[in-house]
């Protein structure tokens, strides 16, 4: 098993990026592609508000790239909520055109929309659900694990001077989404995306005792039969169930 550290500059994000890369094990890897015509399979993976791609490295990320022949692509987002904001950087863009674009200079990763997945969880799982369904040229599936959805909520708790429980409060969210008072129906809205959503398979799963659980669940039946909910005992990012991604990968690979 291995990963490497990828940073480079972002014309879009106007500064450099940093970026995890989980990488195949050797026997997973076509050695003898002397013309280095194959390509892998990909999935972009995005961590919740308030972390870093080096989350990641304390989950099996690692593992299941090398044990189903893929690539893991996991890009910091800083604090965009993996949107284009309104006062900062269009991280939207980024990972739907430019970040794809700098990885196929460098890596043996497929262009083919059919082997390019992407994933979060937390804050990162809403942004994965968006650029899915925003950008099926680009990503044919999703998985969502542990999911943070309803950013009206959580723009209405920021107003009232509750804690948002994701590292924003009222003025960086409006950086972020604008106007926050019309979150609703907006392109911000991922309930209202979904039910307007017409291709993509999308995984999404998490704790069943979750303060998040209802809206995991309304997203599922907003997406109808693009769908597979499922819900687990523990959540990947804290250990408790690590075995959540592995089984969305799988899910990825073999469904």
């Amino acid at each position: 098993m291995a990963y490497l550290e990828l940073n480079a500059l972002s014309t879009i994000l106007c500064g450099s990026f940093s970026a995890k890369v989980y990488l195949p094990e050797m026997d997973k890897l076509f050695l003898d592609d002397d013309k280095h015509e194959k390509k892998y399979p990909v999935l972009w993976l995005l961590h919740s508000e308030g972390g870093t791609a080096l989350d990641w490295n304390k989950t099996i990320a690692e593992k299941c790239a090398a044990e189903y022949g893929i690539f893991i692509i996991a890009p910091d987002a800083q604090h965009s909520i993996c949107t284009n904001m309104d006062y900062g950087p269009n991280y939207e863009d980024f990972l739907a055109a430019e970040l794809p674009g700098i990885c196929r200079n460098n890596l043996p990763i497929s262009e083919d929309p059919a082997l390019n997945w992407i994933g979060g969880v937390g804050t990162g799982a809403y942004g994965a659900v968006k650029a899915a369904i925003k950008h099926p040229d680009v990503f044919t599936k999703c998985i969502a694990m542990d999911g943070i959805f309803d950013m009206e909520k959580i723009c209405k708790k920021a107003m009232s001077g509750e804690p948002t429980e994701i590292f924003h409060k009222e003025e960086s969210l409006k950086a972020v989404f604008g106007d926050i008072t019309k979150i609703a129906g907006s392109k911000h809205d991922v309930f209202e995306l979904a039910k307007k959503c017409d291709t993509g398979r999308f995984y999404i799963t998490g704790k069943k005792e979750s303060k998040y659980a209802e809206e995991r669940v309304r997203l599922a039946e907003a997406l109808k039969d693009k769908a597979k909910y499922l819900e687990t005992n523990g959540e990947v990012m804290d250990f408790s169930e690590p075995m959540v991604l592995k089984y969305a990968v799988d899910w990825l690979c073999n469904k």
